[in-house]
């Protein structure tokens, strides 16, 4: 099984280059310029670098972070909910998808007892 470093090498081409790749996926911390985003990223793992950029793609598939917010007020019925939709903007992007994910599982998952009887 190859490493975290060779992961990053062969799929990015240096940590360097993924850093790159997860800054405009990943928001910066509030206050954050670009620059100080990228030099804290650097001292991350490759490991972790790797997890951030597949949580960031997976973000991205899903349309943003205000997308994946909407969608789960919607899954949960409190589309006009504000308090809640602040609440989940400030969420870790891991645990707003995590969420999302665990919602529309259920959804798709049949209850149970509702089975049609023959």
């Amino acid at each position: 099984m190859p490493s975290p470093l060779q992961i990053i090498k062969e799929q990015h081409g240096s940590k360097a280059d993924l850093i790159a790749k997860i800054v405009p996926l990943i928001d910066a911390e509030d206050g954050e310029s670009a620059d100080d985003h990228k030099a804290r990223l650097a001292h991350v793992a490759n490991r972790k670098l790797l997890h951030l950029h597949a949580l960031g793609q997976k973000v991205k598939g899903y349309g943003g972070r205000k997308t994946i917010v909407s969608r789960i007020l919607e899954l949960k019925k409190q589309s006009k909910d504000r308090e809640y939709e602040a609440k989940l903007g400030k969420m870790s992007l891991g645990q707003i998808v995590d969420m999302l994910e665990a919602l529309q599982y259920r959804a798709r998952k049949p209850k149970k007892g509702h089975a049609k009887k023959k």
